[in-house]
């Protein structure tokens, strides 16, 4: 027996991945999509990645498309060689392609997006620091360097163009270590007038070198270089080695800055891979990982982006000029993540040289229909197997190393998510359009914050029929109307253990030196049960709150929230009798419970933790 209260509340229009949004028309799902999202969810190897979306042909499509459009509309910056004025800002870039489709970019405070990017005119090497390690924080805005030569209507542009130089990149590569370009500009131009050739550095005094460097801060850089200008004149005659090798033996130069250097002004057939390369890349292939993991930026990351790099034709009569250079391939890449495929890029912008290209819109656009799809059965054959990934059910499946371990579980419910809560925002503008921006606003995914507070749960999956009615109901319970997750309807379930109220002195003083990952204990399910009979007996009368619950043993189901992670333990009873059940009843504490069917969810607007339960439930 239930204990009777009041009707159920308003609807909420917050959906879920499980949840159509009400008033849309059910759209058809084609074969491609199923297939499209079976390949992704399912694949156990990175080489699907390039296989599928980097063959031979599209590698050398994405290639020429690239260099055709960045000769059309590549930043003018004088180490490229370039006249002034020169125009280093991305700002315009960004501010363009966030304001296409349906909405823009959630921004987090401080100005940055879902996956840690800023999009107010960010350094676009920010990423990475090369083999430099220098701390990730800015420094004060200074006064930039008193003498210029960037070109005004006074002076001759002639007297500000230089020539592209092993050198001249070298030192612009140091400089837009963490430094926005366009700060960069008036420092290298007035750097390359004092010190001209390597050897003009290499005989300047600390002194000299460092009033140069006044106001771009993290001065060890400007040591590094100048230790490494001496080093190439002792040993290299003053002459800029060719080599990504030789390169990164001398003093402040990794594998990025020596690749950049190497392929920019000599034309060597190296990729070069940083942050926005790594969104690029992610978006292109349909990497479910964040642009800082280190098999991204130091590991396969640079063997998929060497396949656009070295790609050729396939045709005897291959265009060479429409081919470019390498240098100008990467300068395509790196230009492209920090404008029209920043953090706040849409997918769908017409001036995205690679919009036809991209995998995460498609993604987007399948997920969209299915979670919309008139056949119930389509959906949920779907989301049965994002369910086994997200829960290692499916024991038999290996991992991606260049995917996070269940990122595309992950990744396909914060689409399916972000789709929801926008198409609600969003009536006059398409499914097709809402969902393209949603799976590429959801790739890359966002990379790892400081240690969250871990909190373990207890979960009771209650469930049964009323008479004469074949669906079964879940037994809910309201969430308070303040706080996380505040007025949203989930499972019983009660936290027996968390880190902020656990003994973790040590842990704490840890993290405040190294941000390490909190450890979760496992509970013993003894105790984890213990805990529910007390809160379910809360909720319901007996015999029915005592009967007993299998547990789900396999793994827990982790859910994150961006200041907690919730590691759930499952617990389930499918009652068999039928039973007179109320719908909705009060709890001592003020809060709702009652008995929902899956369509009862879905117009309430189950959140994506909730479907997780009971996705794992159902396959059990």
């Amino acid at each position: 027996m239930t204990k009777t209260g009041d009707e159920p509340r308003k609807r909420s229009c917050n959906n879920s991945a499980n949840s159509p949004v009400r008033g849309l028309k059910k759209q058809k799902t084609d074969a491609g999509d199923i297939d499209l999202l079976q390949k992704w969810i399912q694949h156990d190897n990175y080489t699907y990645h390039v296989d599928t979306f980097l063959s031979a042909s599209q590698a050398y499509a994405i290639h020429t498309r690239l260099v055709s459009w960045y000769r059309a509309n590549r930043r003018k910056l004088p180490w490229r060689g370039d006249r002034g004025p020169f125009d280093g800002s991305t700002v315009g870039y960004a501010a363009s392609a966030s304001s296409t489709g349906a909405s823009k970019g959630k921004k987090r405070k401080g100005g940055k997006n879902d996956d840690g990017g800023n999009n107010t005119g960010k350094d676009i090497r920010s990423f990475f620091g090369g083999a430099s390690k220098v701390k990730n924080k800015e420094t004060p805005p200074l006064p930039p360097p008193a003498a210029t030569t960037t070109a005004t209507n006074n002076e001759p542009e002639e007297e500000t163009k230089r020539d592209v130089s092993a050198y001249g990149v070298w030192v612009s590569e140091i400089m837009l270590q963490q430094t926005r370009v366009e700060a960069v500009i008036p420092y290298w131009v007035k750097w390359m007038e004092s010190f001209p050739t390597v050897h003009s550095l290499a005989n300047a005094t600390p002194e000299e070198v460092n009033s140069h460097w006044a106001g771009l801060g993290f001065y060890r850089r400007a040591r590094l270089l100048h230790a490494g200008a001496k080093r190439i004149v002792d040993e290299y005659e003053g002459v800029v080695p060719n080599t990504v090798d030789e390169l990164m033996k001398v003093e402040g130069i990794g594998r990025y800055t020596a690749s950049a250097i190497a392929s920019i002004a000599y034309g060597v057939e190296v990729p070069v891979v940083d942050g926005n390369v790594c969104r690029v890349l992610s978006r292109l292939t349909g990497i479910a990982n964040h642009i800082k993991a280190p098999v991204m930026k130091d590991d396969l990351g640079w063997e998929l982006a060497e396949k656009i790099v070295k790609a050729k034709s396939s045709s005897a009569q291959q265009n060479d000029d429409q081919v470019g250079t390498p240098g100008e391939v990467n300068q395509a890449l790196m230009e492209l993540g920090a404008t029209y495929c920043s953090p706040a890029g849409s997918g769908i912008d017409a001036n995205d040289p690679l919009v036809e290209f991209y995998v995460s819109t498609r993604l987007g656009r399948a997920i969209g229909r299915v979670t919309n799809n008139e056949a119930d059965a389509t959906r949920d054959r779907i989301e049965e197997l994002v369910a086994k990934g997200a829960f290692g059910t499916d024991k038999s499946k290996s991992n991606c190393r260049l995917c996070e371990l269940n990122g595309t579980s992950n990744a396909f419910y914060s689409i399916a998510d972000r789709i929801a809560a926008d198409l609600p925002a969003s009536p006059n503008v398409k499914l097709e359009t809402v969902s393209a921006i949603a799976g590429h606003a959801c790739l890359p995914i966002p990379p790892p914050k400081k240690a969250k507070r871990e909190e373990v749960l207890a979960v009771a999956v209650i469930s049964s029929r009323i008479a004469n009615d074949d669906r079964r109901r879940y037994l809910m319970v309201k969430r308070p109307l303040e706080g996380l997750l505040a007025g949203q309807w989930e499972f019983p379930n009660v936290e027996v253990w968390s880190s902020a109220k656990a003994d973790c002195k040590k842990e704490k003083k840890d993290k405040a030196k190294t941000a390490s990952v909190i450890e979760v204990p496992i509970i013993d399910p003894s105790k984890r049960s213990k805990a529910l009979d007390t809160f379910v007996s809360g909720i319901l009368d007996d015999p029915i709150a005592k009967q007993k619950r299998k547990q789900i043993n396999d793994a827990p189901i982790a859910h994150i929230f961006s200041h907690v992670c919730h590691t759930m333990w499952i617990e389930y009873n499918h009652l068999e009798e039928d039973i007179a059940l109320s719908k909705r009843w009060k709890l001592e504490d003020g809060r709702e419970a009652g008995w929902m069917s899956e369509d009862d969810m879905k117009d309430a607007g189950i959140t994506s933790g909730v479907h997780k339960i009971l996705a794992a439930v159902k396959i059990k």
